[in-house]
């Protein structure tokens, strides 16, 4: 039985629990079974990693020689960001038990860049805890614009991650959210490992989590908008199996970030959205995440003589929704991430990449939209300065920029019990 299928049949198999549960529970679990339909047809002017293809990903523009994928010019139709799932709610002593799980077509891992099922949520709600798969406590969820592209904009913190979290404050006008999740982290040594002198050693490297990631927000809501002070850190280590007396390549490191998010209606026609994002060690939490960590060249320690570091960050993002006729809106998001690279890092490194649509959304029916976008990315590779003493020469970092026409049409809909 291929991963597809076991999905769609574990799927199954908690629905009918639950039927079984709300008939023989006094206190009956009411269920909705919800889905989405999401249809996209992409034209790329460029080219682009195309296990992304319908997708804007500046980090996925070049691939990890600092090439671009192919020749100018690909057409696409996916329905990969269409979604099935189900909810559930309970009443009990000490509030409601709520529950979420989702399923998207989107892939992952070994089926990156296939139409294959990925859990897209999988959480428990009860008395201000939360326990599973989520949007972290670090993001901002009511900042994500409403884009015919489905990814989002790449510089704003748009993570679903396994946590555990409690509501200190949980009011109609503040909140206050604690959390720990998983911390994950990832590495600038791919390229290292193809040419650098120490390619054997690198090789042995593997990224170990030996502590959870600490997340908190504060949330503030006002009359015509809101504001989110949001901070994260984490530990990063990574292990040299193969390290001896004479050479070991093991480190560690904190990474720290902070998000500033927020939203204001100055009509009831407009919507702005914004964040900004800054800190070092923490880019898997970007929607469109970097590595956490670079190597640096350390050529003066024998035993150590290229180490590994947090990468300091920052990025922008802003939008604004403007309801154009009772059927009509208009999207208009841009954002940007800036790495400040270290010297060491190969011109192979993603250093900085911008993010830009332009979008109409028409809704003629409730549950049903059609959408065209114009979108733009680019990415900057970062300038390596060589190390003669490591007998790597110095290399100008590529650029490469892409242009895109997106149309979607989207059915949602969904089914009381």
């Amino acid at each position: 039985m291929n991963y597809s299928f076991k999905h769609a049949f574990l799927l199954v198999i908690c629905a009918l629990s639950l039927f079984s549960a709300k008939a023989q529970n006094k206190n009956p679990i009411d269920i909705e079974f919800t889905g989405m339909f999401w249809l996209i047809t992409t034209y790329n002017f460029q080219s682009s990693d195309p296990n992304w293809a319908e997708m804007l990903r500046p980090t996925r523009i070049l691939d990890d020689q600092g090439r671009p994928f192919a020749d100018n010019g690909s057409f696409g139709i996916s329905v990969r960001p269409s979604r099935v799932g189900f909810n559930t709610r309970q009443s009990t002593s000490k509030g409601d038990l709520v529950t979420r799980f989702e399923l998207d077509l989107v892939g992952g891992g070994s089926n990156v860049g296939e139409t294959f099922f990925r859990v897209f949520n999988a959480y428990a709600e009860w008395n201000r805890w939360t326990f599973g798969k989520r949007n972290s406590v670090f993001m901002d969820g009511s900042v994500v614009p409403n884009t015919v592209e489905f990814f989002g904009p790449n510089g704003m913190v748009l993570l679903r991650n396994i946590q555990i979290s409690y509501k200190l404050v949980d009011s109609p006008k503040n909140q206050v959210q604690i959390g720990i999740e998983n911390p994950s982290a990832s590495s600038d040594l791919g390229p290292f490992r193809e040419d650098f002198t120490f390619q054997e050693k690198l090789s042995d490297i593997v990224f170990t989590n030996k502590l959870p990631a600490f997340t908190f927000h504060y949330r503030r809501n006002f009359e015509k908008g809101h504001l989110q002070a949001s901070w994260v850190s984490k530990y990063i280590s990574w292990y040299d199996r193969g390290r001896t007396p004479d050479a070991d390549f093991s480190g560690d490191a904190w990474g720290h970030g902070t998000n500033i998010s927020g939203s204001i209606n100055p009509t009831r026609y407009i919507r702005l959205l914004g964040s900004f994002v800054t800190g070092r060690g923490i880019q898997n939490f970007l929607n469109d995440g970097t590595a956490d960590v670079g190597v640096r060249a350390n050529p003066a320690n024998l035993v150590t003589p290229v180490n590994g570091a947090p990468i300091p960050f920052y990025s922008v993002m802003a939008a604004s929704e403007i309801r154009l006729t009772e059927t009509l809106s208009s999207t208009v998001a841009f954002s940007r991430v800036v790495n400040d690279t270290f010297d060491s890092q190969l011109s192979t490194s993603f250093q900085s990449g911008s993010y830009l649509t332009v979008g109409l959304i028409h809704k003629p029916l409730p549950g049903i939209s059609f959408g065209l976008e114009y979108q733009y990315a680019n990415r900057q590779n970062a300038n390596f300065v060589g190390a003669p003493d490591l007998e790597l020469p110095a290399a100008q970092g590529n650029f490469f920029a892409v242009n895109k026409i997106q149309a979607n049409f989207v059915y949602r809909f969904s089914k009381m019990n």
